[in-house]
């Protein structure tokens, strides 16, 4: 029998947990569409919140958005599937774009037709894209003292 994703989430979620679901957006260049999302928070089970950053394969459209806005480039974090072995291509993760989303939002992204079957994302990789998170000047600092 398989424990529910309502039951199993809020048990063994933790930083470093990767996800993936749907993601609704809006604007030109912007895709909707089933992306990975990886957990920030250095006490997911308890925080009010999840801080959540997901990834991309427009690498080069990432770095050069840190280069025009004057942003820092470890902003943006390179991950290829060595680094991370369900990935596919290279990624990079934008650290200025941050999801906060509450335990239930997350519960039933993942029933409505997410996944969770997941390894957990290589220490080096989180403490890269905490770096990224705390380095941005578009990340507000009540959303960096989940990290």
């Amino acid at each position: 029998m398989e424990i529910p994703p309502r039951v199993r989430v809020p048990l063994c979620i933790e930083q470093g947990s990767v996800f993936n679901f749907f993601l609704e957006v809006d604007g030109p260049g912007r895709e909707s569409k089933n992306r990975y999302f990886v957990v920030l928070n250095r006490n997911p089970k308890t925080d009010t919140a999840l801080i959540l950053l997901t990834s991309t394969t427009k690498v080069a459209k990432q770095l050069e958005y840190a280069r025009r806005s004057g942003i820092s480039g470890d902003t943006i974090v390179l991950v290829s599937p060595d680094d991370y072995l369900p990935f596919s291509d290279d990624c990079a993760f934008n650290c200025n774009d941050v999801h906060k989303v509450c335990m239930s939002d997350l519960v039933r992204k993942i029933e409505e037709d997410g996944s969770d079957n997941y390894p957990k994302m290589p220490a080096g990789i989180i403490n890269k894209l905490i770096k990224g998170v705390y380095v941005s000047p578009l990340v507000e600092q009540d959303i960096k003292k989940f990290l």
